[in-house]
């Protein structure tokens, strides 16, 4: 499996299912038959409610399983995967002590399935829209490192194309003025308008005639669901955010 080959290829696909299907080729080359992928939108885009899952080799019940684990807030390993940049072992997650019996129980039943060795690993896309995958490693207990660098870099490949042919397909996305997006992080910051005002230099009623354009724009009604779109929407400056 060479992540460079792979790369390659992907940037030639066109369809968001050909990504997918080239990266469960690529998998099989090191031995690896069962792997799922779930697409993680940020709050507040506009797929942010749709669920969008890949799925090679795991089977039915295996993956009703670990959507009615998330649905229910005892999915441990793609929680934990969400907080962290390193890939999982499964072994590993049997071993925590933070895990409620519910998450023991959810993990168990992977095992009872035969899932006895997986991994789980993170990969990042644009604005918060990450995604997670499972994978089965059906022989041994641990990929070697250059193995698993190999798999990480094609799986951050394959989600990178992933968006970049998915978020398109979204709709046209809305634009904001420049003052617009420059009120709007301020907002996400959890600053008033008389804060902002203050700030820009500008009257508290400019910066209230402003957010009422901006929800408009937005299609939302309040201050915490502009901001959420904003970010979302990737709307917002990165200066703004990091001061």
């Amino acid at each position: 499996m060479d992540p460079i080959a792979f790369a390659l290829k992907i940037e030639v696909a066109t369809r968001i299912e050909d990504v997918w299907r080239l990266l469960v080729a690529a998998v099989k080359q090191i031995g690896i038959f069962r792997i799922g992928y779930h697409h993680l939108p940020p709050p507040g885009a506009p797929d942010a409610g749709l669920l969008r899952v890949e799925n090679a080799g795991f089977g039915e019940a295996l993956m009703e399983q670990y959507l009615s684990a998330r649905a229910r807030g005892i999915a441990a390993l793609a929680a934990l995967l969400q907080n962290t940049v390193r890939p999982i072992y499964l072994d590993e997650m049997a071993s925590l002590d933070a895990l409620s019996p519910r998450e023991a129980l959810h993990l168990g039943r992977y095992r009872i399935q035969g899932i006895k060795n997986g991994l789980g690993l993170q990969v990042f896309g644009p604005n918060g829209r990450n995604g997670v995958l499972a994978i089965d490693i059906a022989r041994t207990v641990r990929l070697s490192p250059e193995v698993l660098e190999a798999l990480r870099w094609v799986c951050q490949a394959m989600h990178l194309r992933y968006c970049e042919l998915l978020i398109p397909a979204l709709g046209k996305m809305p634009s904001l003025s420049s003052r617009e997006a420059e009120i709007l992080g301020w907002v996400a910051r959890g600053k008033s308008n008389a804060t902002i005002a203050e700030i820009l230099g500008i009257s508290a009623h400019t910066v209230d005639a402003h957010l009422r354009r901006i929800y408009l724009k937005l299609g939302v009604y309040d201050r915490m669901s502009a901001a959420l779109r904003g970010l979302g929407f990737g709307l917002i400056p990165a200066d703004i955010l990091s001061q």
